[in-house]
């Protein structure tokens, strides 16, 4: 179900001061308080629906990126992330429904991060973590769209030693490409945007 509009749940107008608004969400919750109303579900609803109407539109940076982007502004997960689409999946629930698509793969990302589910040889290779990269950019920026290259470091699997360690199969001398680790470190440049 679509949740209605911040302002028509408090009944004030867009250019409503915060002054305005905290009388307007006194007076809801007064009306629809659980105390005051036991056992009414509506009433409960209508009481939870304005103190999230307050929330946002009472604090100037929610209620600006509100006024912005509406209810999907402030649907972010709590690490700070992009937060869930419709249904409450995430872009990675969405990607990984790409499977059989990308080789089985689960992502058309995935092997060009370094994760994925099989190399093409056949062999099992586990998934990397997430990667998180702090951009600045310009309001101008944001509004507008911009690329900006960006270099990812990713670990793969060292071709000397095929992630043993070892500098062949039969010793166990550590390998001199990795270091014993079984993957070197390959910079990959990229543009997101």
């Amino acid at each position: 179900m679509a949740k209605r509009d911040y302002y028509d749940i408090l009944g004030v107008a867009k250019g409503a001061d915060v002054d305005e608004i905290k009388k307007a969400y006194r007076k809801m919750a007064i009306k629809y308080h659980p105390d005051k109303n036991p056992g009414d579900k509506q009433s409960e609803e209508n009481f939870k629906e304005a103190a999230e109407a307050y929330e946002v539109l009472s604090k100037p940076d929610k209620r600006q990126r509100y006024d912005q982007f509406g209810h999907a502004a402030n649907a972010q997960s709590p690490n700070g992330g992009g937060g869930q689409g419709p249904g409450g999946m995430n872009m990675e629930d969405i990607f990984s429904q790409f499977g059989d698509i990308f080789g089985g793969g689960g992502s058309p990302f995935d092997s060009f991060f370094g994760g994925g589910r099989q190399s093409n040889d056949g062999r099992r290779v586990t998934r990397g973590t997430n990667l998180r990269i702090k951009v600045k950019l310009t309001l101008e920026e944001i509004a507008n769209g911009v690329e900006k290259k960006v270099k990812v470091n990713k670990q793969v699997i060292c071709d000397t030693c095929e992630g043993t360690g070892a500098k062949d199969k039969a010793s166990f001398q550590t390998c001199k490409t990795c270091g014993g680790s079984g993957a070197v470190r390959r910079v990959t440049n990229t543009i997101l945007g």
